[in-house]
């Protein structure tokens, strides 16, 4: 089998690829840190290895499922010889703008806090299967996936991922509690396309015709974090990996992420994380 390369060149015409990578070449493909521009189900079916997702670290062995979103920093930092993997990488631009990508917004933040899953023996089998039609699938010539197909595959993927897994949590069942989490699922887009440009609370209560209290008591109830801090989430991440994994001054960090002031930025950053951005850069280098 050929080295994969498939996830940095095919995606130019195709808008999902699926393989099993029989030679272990995802290691040499990810040895260093490396933005994904698309978004990737790694399967582990054989072995154990360590991987850094948005620089956070994380061990995967047999059965256990990985979801990587587009833009994240990911790496394999160890596996032993035996490591191998199903995957299947699906280009954004067969996900924006369907309502199947909407139905899996409420996940968004469970997949950035959680995005590796131990999955049930049961639930993995059926994950290979998955897996395996898929690739069956793709490496015929006809074109047989379209956007909708390709929309539905994602939706099922996650929502079947993190409802069976062990570490899910039934949620309510009540009519007000559904309207709660439908309001966060809208917030978490909003915040996922604004969050580099706009911090404040009062613009995304606009953007949702909401009362600023209004908004941040219900995030509150939900997720149990306030407005803010859900907020913060999105950019402290992407400034941690650009500080770390990037060669961008602190200054265009800064301004990346649309603050004017760099002295602002430093208080921003050490706020949420307790140190400066060029001791939490320094600190990448110990």
């Amino acid at each position: 089998m050929k080295k994969i390369k498939e996830l940095t060149t095919d995606y130019h015409t195709r808008d999902i690829l699926a393989g099993i990578d029989m030679t272990g070449s995802f290691k040499e493909l990810f040895r260093q840190a490396a933005i994904t521009p698309h978004s990737i189900f790694l399967l582990c079916v054989r072995g154990s290895c360590k991987i850094s997702i948005h620089l956070t670290r994380y061990e995967m062995s047999a059965g256990s499922l990985a979801i990587i979103f587009p833009g994240v920093y990911f790496q394999i930092l160890e596996q032993t010889p035996e490591c191998r993997f199903m995957y299947i990488g699906i280009a954004q631009r067969a996900l924006e703008n369907t309502y199947l990508f909407s139905q899996t917004l409420e996940y968004t933040h469970r997949i950035l806090e959680q995005p590796v899953l131990r999955l049930p023996p049961e639930i993995s089998k059926i994950f290979m299967d998955g897996f395996m039609a898929v690739i069956r699938t793709t490496r015929l010539k006809q074109d047989l996936l379209n956007d909708m197909q390709i929309g539905l595959l994602y939706t099922q993927f996650v929502t079947t991922a993190y409802n069976a897994s062990p570490l899910n949590t039934p949620g309510k069942s009540d009519s007000h509690y559904s309207r709660n989490r439908e309001i966060v699922k809208e917030l978490v887009r909003h915040i996922i396309q604004y969050y580099k440009k706009e911090r404040n609370v009062a613009f995304y209560a606009e953007k949702m015709h909401l009362s600023p209290q209004h908004l941040s008591t219900t995030v509150k109830k939900v997720t149990g974090k306030t407005l803010t801090d859900l907020i913060s989430s999105f950019i402290i991440r992407d400034a941690q990996a650009k500080l770390r994994s990037t060669e961008m001054t602190i200054q265009e960090i800064a301004y990346s992420l649309n603050f004017s002031d760099i002295s602002f930025f430093g208080k921003y950053f050490k706020r949420y994380t307790g140190m400066s951005p060029k001791k939490y850069r320094n600190a990448g280098d110990v």
